[in-house]
């Protein structure tokens, strides 16, 4: 990270993206957050920590954060880790719920890249989409999460190779299990939790944290020669054959 840069995420008030704020702000990144909610109680008081609340689908939370994020220092990151489901079986979505995935997933997470690579005007810029190893795997009732997620990966390809001449570079991690407050009824049942961790060849789950360093080492110089890249962050699941193969 360079002195003086600045970075956007989206969904800043969730366990991953609240992670992400925290673990930017601590490497000395100027941070500006968005959510829907306010400001996690949790994010340290002392950081240079910005925030913006407002509906990520809104072109005027779009503008209200670039300008806040660009008045800290120059607007060289982005992370998305906006989330929705729509829960069901194959047959029974409709195209109001596949749109309202694919508008915070997908078509969310291009207006806010376009917004920071159109105000970068040329500088540097390294964009991390939070997406999913749904994007990879099927899972029953899934089926509009999973699509959202693989169209994410799919821009961050189209990101890669269109921005790349201007010094763009796009990624994505692709957590697996996470557990945060919003899933707490799967992993803090003793036998639910175990089922879970039988999927991980580590055997311990992966933190929002975990997530969050990966997050910010795509944003960072380290990986300057990375882009195009959708990295599993999750504890081998994504290797692992089920026992029955």
């Amino acid at each position: 990270m360079t002195s003086g840069s600045s970075a956007l995420v989206t969904g800043a008030g969730g366990g991953i993206g609240s992670a992400v704020v925290a673990t930017l702000a601590k490497q000395g990144w100027a941070v500006v957050g968005v959510d829907l909610v306010e400001r996690p109680a949790a994010l340290d008081p002392n950081e240079a920590i910005g925030w913006v609340v407002g509906d990520v689908r809104d072109d005027a939370t779009i503008d209200r954060a670039v300008a806040v994020a660009s008045g800290l220092g120059r607007l060289s990151g982005l992370v998305t880790a906006t989330l929705t489901e729509q829960r069901g079986a194959l047959e029974s979505l409709d195209s109001a719920a596949l749109g309202a995935v694919f508008d915070v997933q997908v078509a969310a997470a291009w207006a806010w890249s376009t917004a920071v690579v159109d105000a970068a005007a040329g500088d540097e810029v390294s964009i991390a989409h939070v997406s999913s190893v749904h994007a990879q795997r099927a899972g029953p009732g899934m089926a509009a999460y999973a699509i959202g997620k693989a169209a994410l990966d799919a821009l961050v390809r189209a990101g890669a190779v269109e921005w790349g001449p201007q010094g763009v570079r796009c990624n994505a991690v692709l957590p697996g299990f996470v557990p945060v407050e919003r899933n707490k009824e799967r992993w803090s049942e003793p036998g639910m939790s175990a089922r879970l961790l039988a999927n991980h060849p580590l055997r311990r789950f992966v933190t929002a944290e975990d997530v969050a360093q990966v997050v910010a080492f795509l944003l960072g110089p380290e990986s300057r020669a990375v882009t195009g890249v959708s990295l599993p962050v999750d504890g081998g699941m994504l290797a692992m054959l089920p026992p029955w193969a």
